[in-house]
């Protein structure tokens, strides 16, 4: 009866040598993978899964080969004590095999947020680069402009004086014949002075030609999107409670929307990890609101009260004139701009911007009188 098993016990000796060689083949393999990509999870987890599984595969062989010899040499005593030391450590490898399998799985899901996020600081980045050149644009069409109404007030009143004697001029009848020629050279003069006048003040209020609808709720969740990632990486939660109905103003989206992201910058700088900003709009009687509060230290009552003035900053390295800036952005679309702050009890800005309601009310009162 023996004899007739020593087939079995063949192929398991040679089935056992098989797998061994096979591990350390595979064995082989993840460790070049693992060294290949250190930073890559799944190599390590291939090499942990492979080291286990070679593990088994050394264990095995070895356990058989001892029991087989003992067994032939009638010392199965032997074998029945020594048994569950081989069955103990089968039983840990394939908890290895299972505890790094379950581990793989969790790191998995960290990696692939991991990834998302990635892909959101890069959207982020590039989105704040795009901004950073509007808000360039903004700067410069803001101080095209400012140029553009200080010289039209400079030249308009010496062109109206000028223009005024001249004309005076022209209606005595002394030396007319003379000085006709040269009077009439000077009053062409101030004519194309009028008209580099009113080019000028053309730049000053182009502006209103590019303004269109826009809806402020679905402005402000952009914008608040904008900075999500970046606060979620601070530590800092940021929320949005919209109106419950459609906001309409008309405007430039770009410019209100540089102007929102730097209200919200100025508020996630301030905050610490563990604070929180809200923003929130709602319809009021002068129009729309915009709201952004937030947890951080407040503003001094000697800064407050400069805070819209141009070239004043309490940072370093900074130009003083982002909330200027700001503030005549909100201005040219007739809106408001206002900040409250206790030191030490956070801050908010609020924003009202006239829409299409606010309008025609504003309308039916001034028709009423």
């Amino acid at each position: 009866m023996l004899l007739s098993l020593i087939p079995l016990y063949l192929i398991d000796i040679c089935g056992s040598l098989a797998m061994l060689v096979l591990s350390i083949l595979c064995m082989q393999q993840a460790v070049k993978l693992y060294f290949r990509d250190r930073e890559n999870a799944l190599s390590t987890y291939i090499l942990w899964l492979t080291s286990a599984l070679f593990s088994f595969c050394l264990i095995r062989p070895v356990g058989h080969f001892v029991k087989y010899y003992l067994l032939f040499t009638d010392r199965a005593a032997i074998w029945q004590k020594i048994a569950p030391v081989a069955g103990s450590l089968i039983t840990v490898t394939f908890i290895v095999i299972f505890a790094s399998t379950l581990f793989f799985g969790s790191m998995l899901v960290i990696m692939n947020r991991m990834i998302r996020d990635r892909k959101k600081v890069e959207e982020t980045s590039s989105q704040l680069l795009e901004l950073n050149k509007d808000i360039e644009s903004v700067v410069s069409d803001r101080t095209r402009a400012e140029l553009a109404l200080q010289l039209a007030h400079e030249i308009r009143n010496p062109v109206m004086v000028i223009s005024g004697l001249l004309q005076r001029m022209t209606c005595k009848q002394e030396d007319r014949e003379r000085n006709s020629r040269y009077r009439d050279t000077v009053l062409g003069q101030t004519t194309k002075l009028e008209a580099i006048v009113n080019r000028f003040e053309e730049l000053q209020n182009g502006g209103d030609d590019h303004f269109s609808a826009i809806e402020i709720n679905e402005l402000t969740r952009d914008s608040v999107a904008i900075i999500q990632a970046e606060a979620e990486l601070k530590g800092i939660s940021i929320s949005f409670s919209p109106a419950e109905k459609t906001l309409f103003c008309r405007g430039d989206a770009r410019y209100l929307k540089v102007a929102l992201l730097h209200i919200l910058r100025n508020a996630l700088e301030s905050c610490s990890a563990g604070d929180s900003i809200r923003v929130e709009t709602k319809q009021v009687p002068s129009g729309a609101s915009i709201t952004i509060t937030d947890d951080g230290p407040g503003i001094p009552p000697e800064v407050l009260e400069h805070i819209f003035e141009p070239f004043y900053s309490t940072k370093e390295g900074s130009t003083g004139l982002g909330l200027p800036y700001v503030r005549q952005i909100i201005r040219e679309h007739r809106g408001e701009i206002t900040i409250e702050s206790t030191f030490g009890q956070g801050c908010t800005v609020t924003i009202i911007l006239p829409t299409h309601l606010s309008e025609l009310q504003r309308d039916r009162k001034a028709s009423s009188h």
